[in-house]
């Protein structure tokens, strides 16, 4: 089956940046994008971020997929990124499935797993796994509709769980490994930021950093108020502001 003669339309829920890289794919593959799901032959949700009641995941004929930036049912929710970092994995991945009333949790129908490069941000980890989830999307979507694809029920005995993440939740704990800073460090870039405070009470962010020798080293920093800066040259005029002392790995 031919995309050009699937003459599909199709509803897009997309709340993100990274949303357009899918929703682009669409668009440039010839699909007619429609605004309501009552309209659409298919939906697709790509960082929506909201949960879609079952009556409107019934309304398209062909239900609604989902693009969901991990290997699933690992680290299903609202931070897979960022908790695949923080826990120091390896390989991650993108997932397209069925959407189902349980967030993540439906039948897989294809996965592309991705290497975590050690100094991959976030950011730019959500960019790679967003245009290698849309390349995945339009030929999922065409063996689907020609009955190509067998979907596969996930295990949910081997799902892992993430949270909406808090500003909160990026304070450094100093009594942590300085292993796991800098791998939060990276998994919290942009947001929450990982961050500390200086003695008089203001966020010290910290925008990059290494370990030597066991031992979390600034590199980038961001005073509050402030714009970024080298870590040598806020100790030039912070001497005394803060003390950083992480526990060696």
């Amino acid at each position: 089956m031919k995309i050009e003669n699937l003459k599909l339309k199709i509803v897009f829920f997309g709340a993100s940046p990274f949303s357009y890289v899918y929703l682009d794919a669409l668009k440039n593959s010839g699909f007619e994008i429609v605004p309501q799901a009552e309209d659409a032959d298919l939906g697709v949700i790509a960082y929506y971020g909201k949960i879609i009641p079952k009556a409107v995941l019934e309304l398209p004929k062909y239900g609604f997929l989902n693009a969901h930036p991990s290997l699933l049912p690992r680290w299903r929710g609202a931070s897979p990124v960022q908790s695949a970092i923080l826990a120091g994995d390896k390989i991650t991945g993108v997932t397209i499935h069925i959407a189902t009333e349980k967030p993540d949790a439906g039948p897989i129908l294809a996965q592309k797993k991705i290497p975590i490069e050690p100094k991959d941000t976030c950011l730019n980890l959500t960019g790679k796994l967003a245009r290698e989830g849309a390349a995945l999307l339009i030929p999922t979507i065409e063996k689907q509709l020609a009955g190509e694809i067998a979907p596969k029920k996930q295990d949910d005995s081997k799902a892992t769980y993430t949270k909406l993440l808090k500003k909160k939740d990026g304070e450094i704990d100093w009594s942590k490994p300085a292993d796991y800073i800098e791998k939060m460090v990276r998994a919290y870039s942009p947001w929450p930021g990982a961050y500390t405070r200086m003695k008089n009470g203001r966020i010290l962010k910290i925008k990059k950093a290494e370990v030597v020798n066991g031992v979390l080293k600034p590199l980038i920093v961001q005073p509050e108020g402030k714009k970024e800066m080298p870590w040598e040259a806020f100790l030039r005029g912070h001497k005394d502001a803060i003390e950083i002392t992480s526990r060696p790995q």
